[in-house]
């Protein structure tokens, strides 16, 4: 009888791997309460993320996972406020701006108008591009039996399964291997050289089967952008942004 195992790893307790990395001075979009991404810069970087002062208003801090870069140019898609249209933001084309943020806007309804960046969104949700890296390769362990051990009890690690590096746990060190388990309750002895620590990091290919009825059993290509303690952000090879418990994600 033949079979298949479909493995579900843990939300594992991993420490923080990765963030955008931004500087004070920066020019940025930032995701505001509002879910809309306003233009701004960074004043300074905080423990909780960076502090960002908003054309539109005040200083506020603001998450890695929120912040993009500032793409806004000549031909760029936009939403402004018009005169007399009250606080609504009608989509447009930025047609000019100068180095105040002052911009002429022509408007999907045809008016031009003058405006400036402080009154206007960006027109969707901005890409977030993941940094150029070095392929990380996975560890080389010493053989079975020696007397370096690696990994200990209750530690984070990443599985080799059918092709595919999986998250898994540590549940016991023996004499020749180590007892680990996956989150689908999936218990197996793994020699040393079929373990590695975690190396996911932002920028790092893995596959994830996403979110929804349609994409929980088909595994689709991605790159990392943060992972923490318990989810992963990543964006998929079609633009699309999501958050997953590790255990949806695996890599080659």
């Amino acid at each position: 009888m033949r079979i298949t195992v479909t493995i579900c790893a843990l939300i594992l307790a991993f420490p923080l791997l990765a963030q955008n990395s931004w500087s004070v001075g920066d020019r940025i979009f930032g995701q505001a309460g509002d879910g809309n991404w306003y233009s701004g810069y960074i004043t300074q970087i905080h423990s909780k993320g960076y502090k960002v002062k908003y054309d539109v208003n005040g200083k506020t801090i603001v998450n890695a996972k929120k912040i993009a870069p500032y793409t806004w140019k000549v031909g760029s898609s936009i939403r402004c406020k018009i005169q007399g249209g009250g606080n609504d933001y009608y989509r447009g084309k930025l047609i000019s701006a100068n180095q105040y943020n002052q911009f002429d806007v022509h408007f999907d309804r045809g008016n031009i108008e003058p405006t400036w960046s402080s009154s206007c969104i960006y027109d969707g949700t901005p890409f977030i591009p993941a940094p150029k890296t070095n392929r990380v390769d996975q560890y080389s362990p010493p053989p079975p039996g020696s007397s370096s051990r690696k990994f200990g009890p209750g530690e984070a690690v990443l599985a080799y399964h059918t092709g595919y590096w999986y998250p898994a746990k540590i549940m016991a060190v023996q004499i020749q291997d180590y007892a680990i388990k996956f989150s689908g309750g999936l218990e197996m002895n793994y020699v040393e050289s079929h373990l590695s620590p975690v190396v996911w990091r932002q920028g790092s290919p893995v596959e994830c089967t996403g979110k929804g009825k349609s994409a929980k059993s088909q595994y689709y290509k991605a790159t990392v952008e943060a992972i923490n303690n318990s989810e992963i952000w990543v964006i998929f090879s079609n633009n699309v942004r999501q958050t997953l418990i590790h255990g949806k994600c695996r890599s080659k």
